[in-house]
């Protein structure tokens, strides 16, 4: 891995830059190495959706070995954030080197295509409680951290982000997880903006 940073360029973003965008055209791949990312797509209708979050060590291209599938993609940094950007021509040069880092490149692309296609099709088949305790659970399994009580999954996710998961407005969201903290499925956390999941099994059963 020190053969391809030296490769790339280092940048620092604030929270809330943008790292990339469709006017900017940049042909990259980028490697998270430090605070958390996301990634949200612009479909035809207007809708944006949010299509994976990007920690420490993680790798995203909208063009490397996909051939463009990604269009219209936005990423933008949710905390303080260090990124490192390659153009796609050295990347996929150095995975072809690189056989076992391949393999895993694949399998997160598979993943990052499995979770759009998911998002995209509980558009028209879930409701909205339903597609939010999806996301839930799978941020528990992704990013949680498990603690006395249950599931602590700390990312600076905000409603509104959550929405852009789910095809739905903020304040649904922000209705649905005040449901949740009633039925107290889930809590604030009590530092920074964590979420503490403390009934997995109920929100699994929301998931028809």
């Amino acid at each position: 891995m020190e053969a391809l940073l030296g490769q790339g360029v280092l940048r620092k973003y604030d929270s809330g830059a943008t790292i990339s965008d469709p006017e900017s055209r940049p042909e990259k791949t980028f490697l998270c190495v430090g605070g958390t990312l996301k990634v949200t797509k612009l479909l035809a209708s207007g809708r944006e959706i949010l299509i994976t979050i990007l920690q420490t060590d993680s790798l995203w291209s909208d063009r490397a070995i996909l051939n463009g599938y990604w269009r219209e993609i936005f990423i933008e940094a949710l905390e303080p954030s260090e990124v490192y950007a390659f153009d796609n021509v050295v990347f996929e040069a150095f995975l072809r080197t690189k056989p076992e880092l391949l393999t895993g490149f694949m399998q997160k692309i598979s993943e990052q295509v499995s979770d759009a296609l998911t998002l995209l099709d509980d558009f028209r088949g879930r409701d909205v409680a339903s597609r939010l305790a999806r996301v839930l659970v799978k941020f528990s399994q992704q990013y949680g951290v498990k603690t006395d009580s249950g599931v602590r999954i700390d990312l600076p996710v905000t409603h509104q982000d959550l929405a852009n998961m789910i095809g739905t407005a903020r304040e649904t969201v922000s209705r649905n997880m005040a449901r949740f903290r009633q039925k107290g499925y889930v809590r604030d956390a009590s530092t920074g903006q964590a979420l503490e999941l403390l009934d997995l099994g109920s929100l699994e059963a929301l998931i028809v």
